[in-house]
């Protein structure tokens, strides 16, 4: 499909583009952006794989690559955050992983849609948090031109549709499958434009570090 295809080239340039500015600047100049980009990536190629070759026992990988971004972007925001913001964040991240590990059976077979919910609901109290500090600390750059702003829009754009698609999506599996396949195109293009937004970040990152 046209809008799959769009959607890997968009990662695939994002990803492109971060670990030539890594191999010129280190890896730290991005806040190490291309470690996720490139994780990323891998996991989308080998999921398209297994489904052209129909075989379609790769989910229970997307259990564990939850687990990474909660722990990715973390460490990314940790480097942003500082005093008791940054201390609370990492309160909020060991509560959910604890959590994880104790009550959620990640190691199953199957995707945990409870993971994905978690992921988001962090991603937005991670971004909401990031506009307020921006938002209430006078700063000299432009906003748009803070590459963590075009980061948080992203994260916050994707996390907000990827729980409006998840919460009713086995009642739409048994009830409204068009409506859910409607909705799985349209989480491409969210996602588009979310990679979208981390190649913006990239550029601004590029520049702050001339």
């Amino acid at each position: 499909m046209l809008i799959q295809i769009i959607y890997i080239a968009v990662l695939l340039a994002a990803t492109v583009k971060s670990v030539v500015l890594a191999g010129k600047k280190g890896l730290s100049s991005q806040n190490f952006l291309a470690v996720f980009l490139m994780v990323s990536l891998g996991l989308e190629i080998y999921g398209h794989y297994k489904i052209y070759i129909r075989e379609f026992d790769f989910a229970y990988l997307f259990n564990y690559y939850s687990i990474f971004m909660i722990v990715f972007f973390y460490s990314y925001y940790s480097k942003i955050f500082s005093g008791k913001l940054k201390t609370a964040s990492l309160c909020v991240v060991i509560a959910i992983l604890g959590y994880i590990l104790l009550l959620v059976r990640f190691y199953g077979e199957n995707y945990q849609n409870e993971l994905g919910i978690m992921v988001c609901l962090y991603f937005i109290i991670n971004a909401l948090v990031w506009f307020y500090t921006r938002l209430k600390n006078f700063d000299e750059i432009k906003i748009m031109d803070d590459p963590h702003f075009w980061v948080s829009c992203g994260l916050l754009f994707w996390s907000i549709f990827f729980i409006f698609r998840t919460i009713p999506m086995f009642f739409l599996r048994d009830n409204d499958p068009a409506f859910l396949e409607i909705l799985k195109n349209i989480q491409y293009g969210v996602n588009i434009v979310m990679y979208g937004m981390f190649y913006i970040a990239l550029t601004q990152f590029e520049k702050s570090t001339k």
